[in-house]
């Protein structure tokens, strides 16, 4: 049901970001359409539509003090650090205190379904995500199964 809600909320954003997607597009900061996932977690769509075939790329804001829980994606995913530090862990147990931080411009690979969690500690991030669709959220157990 949570993947359901999470990627009908990016499907009406999608939609607006890629109105006339044949012409050129210029966005600002200030041009982007965020919507709630979870308290604290917002999504922007640049381009595509990440519940489909094909290529996306959006942005994911962190509000300070959020962290996802441990979760993967079927395919691949290439993220850079926009704003903030961003803190990164691996694995199926979230462990904040041993979570990477990387700055602005950092770069970090998700391999396809590789468990993972990431958020912002003092201070609101910006990632920009870029992948092959369909990249729904599928949080794990400790186990590394998959929570319905």
């Amino acid at each position: 049901m949570r993947v359901f809600t999470i990627t009908s909320l990016l499907l009406v954003v999608a939609w607006v970001a890629n109105a006339g997607s044949e012409d050129f597009v210029r966005l600002t900061p200030d041009d982007l359409v965020w919507t709630e996932l979870e308290p604290g977690l917002d999504m922007a769509i640049l381009e595509g539509d990440p519940r489909k075939e094909g290529y996306y790329i959006m942005r994911a804001r962190f509000s300070p003090g959020t962290f996802s829980a441990p979760h993967y994606h079927p395919n691949t995913r290439f993220v850079t650090v926009i704003k903030g530090t961003w803190y990164t862990g691996t694995g199926t147990v979230w462990d904040k205190e041993n979570a990477v931080p990387l700055g602005p411009g950092s770069y970090m690979k998700h391999p396809a379904k590789a468990a993972h969690f990431d958020g912002a500690i003092d201070e609101e991030v910006i990632v920009e995500i870029r992948g092959m669709g369909p990249a729904p959220l599928v949080y794990v157990d400790s186990d590394g199964q998959p929570i319905d």
